[in-house]
């Protein structure tokens, strides 16, 4: 997957709508200097922009694949630029605020999800969907095993309480 390509356009049109937006997953996790393999990049984005979002998506060739109340799945017809996945939020403050711009990509300024947030997105995953409790649990630990003295464990103690999981804070402890 070309993700430079990729993100470059991206970033060009999301900044040019005035969408604002924070990576989040794996692609997110590289920046923090956290590797996981991934054939995707995932974006967290306001549902109010959903429609400019589907748009750009359109406009740079991908397909709308998958959708649903909370997301949206963009493939293009070309295989090396890979899928994009978009989150949406209703909140006006929240992980999209609160992202670090980052310089990646020739400069370009980036905005990434928090460490700790990427946690609670991982947390909410895995209440959601328990298929994917293996993979997000094993991300939450590489995050804490690169990142565990530079981490707010107050909010992350807090993403724990707030998607019911407050027996799951002493295992992410337990990953330092």
């Amino acid at each position: 997957m070309e993700f430079k390509k990729i993100l470059t356009a991206l970033l060009l049109e999301m900044d040019r709508l005035n969408v604002p937006y924070a990576i989040v997953g794996a692609v997110a996790m590289g920046f923090w200097g956290v590797r996981r393999d991934t054939m995707d990049i995932d974006f967290l984005a306001r549902s109010i922009d959903r429609e400019k979002i589907t748009a750009v998506m359109k406009g740079l060739g991908y397909d709308h694949t998958v959708s649903s109340t909370f997301a949206d799945q963009f493939v293009h017809l070309i295989r090396d630029m890979g899928s994009v996945d978009f989150l949406y939020t209703k909140k006006e403050k929240g992980i999209i605020e609160s992202s670090r711009i980052l310089m990646g990509l020739d400069g370009k300024a980036i905005h990434v999800a928090l460490p700790e947030d990427i946690i609670g997105m991982k947390l909410e995953s895995i209440r959601n969907n328990p298929k994917r409790e293996m993979k997000d649990w094993a991300d939450i630990q590489s995050i804490v095993e690169v990142l565990a003295d530079d981490l707010d464990w107050e909010k992350i103690k807090d993403y724990c309480k707030i998607t019911g999981r407050e027996d799951a804070y002493e295992r992410i402890l337990g990953f330092r």
